[in-house]
């Protein structure tokens, strides 16, 4: 990590797995950062720290005592989601723009953190890092030009073999589905604006690992997660919008782009995410992202586009009869 007089200070509130592996790798290749504190929970995570990051780092076993930091200006949480919603709100109540991984479960607090970002003026940042990917930003530019008609409906589809080692009853299965869509319904939420109709959990016949969830919205459209947890070796992660005049699909792995006009004639694209990729595409355009915020001194992620994934959250936990979390 080669810094500079105008880098952004930072503090890392938590260093488990996805945050060594996620973020971690990005903040250290980068010169306009540098990390000046973490606080973890045990020693051992405050050595492994001490031994990545270097030797002089301020370590932390409590939260508060970094944020508490005059000279640290941003926070990177990658904590347990039973915890993070408050810590997030500590951090900006002391002065720090907040990079945070979902989900998240503010409860009621949506306003009074809109309205804290505001007043404080503070950037904060949810990490759904697949909203971020060029390819999916290209597939918004070209349903905002209106260019295919009217948007339809959208599926944004993952195989992989995830749940294949886990011993989860039919509750836990949901729960964990439930959890995971906090990264992909997102995606298909991004292309309307209109209020939510209804949101369903299907699955294929006593696998809940294998289904899809559908949302509906009160001016027709259709967005889809479509997921196979369990039967798929590697990961497959696609992405298609119907409109009235036209078809796209997207391979979000490699950024190739099809786009289908209402004639059948095909436009192909390749639109990458940044390399290296970091345990999961669109995590470096993700961290872009937020310290562009930072520098700009503007907010640029949408805290209410995330409000409405937690209402389909809602949504979803009443229709599984599943008690949803606080």
């Amino acid at each position: 990590m080669n810094v500079n007089n105008k880098s952004i200070k930072l503090g890392l509130i938590g260093l488990g797995n996805w945050a060594k592996e996620a973020y971690l790798p990005i903040l250290l290749g980068r010169d306009d950062v540098e990390i000046l504190a973490v606080s973890a929970r045990t020693n051992k995570t405050l050595d492994i720290a001490k031994n990545i990051i270097n030797k002089d780092i301020k370590l932390f076993n409590n939260y508060k005592d970094l944020i508490e930091q005059s000279d640290i200006e941003a926070v990177f949480i990658g904590i347990p989601h039973t915890d993070s919603a408050q810590v997030v709100i500590d951090s900006i109540e002391n002065d720090k723009h907040v990079f945070v991984e979902p989900p998240l479960y503010f409860g009621d607090k949506y306003d009074y953190i809109n309205n804290l970002v505001t007043s404080k003026n503070k950037a904060i940042h949810i990490d759904v890092e697949l909203n971020f990917l060029p390819v999916i930003l290209k597939c918004k530019e070209i349903v905002d030009s209106g260019d295919l008609g009217k948007t339809l409906s959208s599926k944004i589809e993952l195989k992989v073999d995830w749940s294949s080692e886990l011993d989860f009853n039919i509750e836990q299965m949901k729960n964990y589905v439930i959890e995971l869509s906090t990264w992909y319904v997102p995606v298909t939420d991004m292309f309307t604006s209109a209020d939510i109709e209804y949101a369903k959990y299907i699955n294929s016949k006593n696998n809940f690992d294998i289904g899809s969830i559908e949302v509906k919205y009160e001016n027709g459209y259709i967005g889809e997660w479509k997921f196979n947890l369990k039967e798929h070796p590697g990961m497959n992660l696609t992405f298609e919008i119907l409109f009235e005049n036209g078809f796209i699909k997207c391979d979000l792995s490699t950024g190739d782009l099809t786009i289908i006009d209402e004639n059948k004639n095909e436009t192909t694209q390749s639109i990458p995410a940044k390399l290296p990729v970091f345990a999961f595409a669109g995590m470096q355009e993700s961290v872009d992202m937020f310290l562009n915020s930072i520098k700009t001194k503007s907010n640029t992620f949408d805290l209410n586009k995330y409000k409405n994934i937690k209402d389909i959250h809602s949504k979803l936990y009443s229709y599984c009869e599943l008690t949803e979390p606080i």
